[in-house]
């Protein structure tokens, strides 16, 4: 006779510093979700987008390749890890003067 025992993990949720960190890539200014609500990295001036897509055929269909942050650099002196586009923007996001074109049409009809 086999058993089936779950693990208290199961019925764990994390806890928020958790989400906070799991959130939060490497090469972040801040932790993700400081900044702006609904904004991400990809709207922020100090995200260095160069305008390099992925294929729209590939497993990435189209997505904005990731970027490092000037933010990153500023404060430690290091080149970080490039961030993906749709990270939570943190605490020291700034309204960058362009989106990347292929949102920008998207950007300005919400705020029509």
């Amino acid at each position: 006779m086999t058993l089936f025992k779950q693990s208290i993990s199961d019925y764990l949720t994390a806890a928020p510093p958790d989400q906070i960190a799991r959130a939060t890539h490497p090469g972040m200014a801040h932790f993700a979700g400081s900044g702006p609500a609904l904004k991400t990295c990809r709207d922020c001036r100090f995200w260095e987008h160069d305008h390099d897509y992925y294929s729209r055929r590939s497993k990435h269909h189209g997505r904005i390749r990731p970027a490092r942050c000037r933010k990153f650099r500023q404060l430690t002196n290091e080149v970080g890890a490039p961030i993906p586009d749709d990270a939570a923007a943190c605490r020291h996001f700034e309204e960058a003067d362009a989106v990347p074109a292929r949102f920008a049409s998207t950007t300005t009809s919400t705020r029509s």
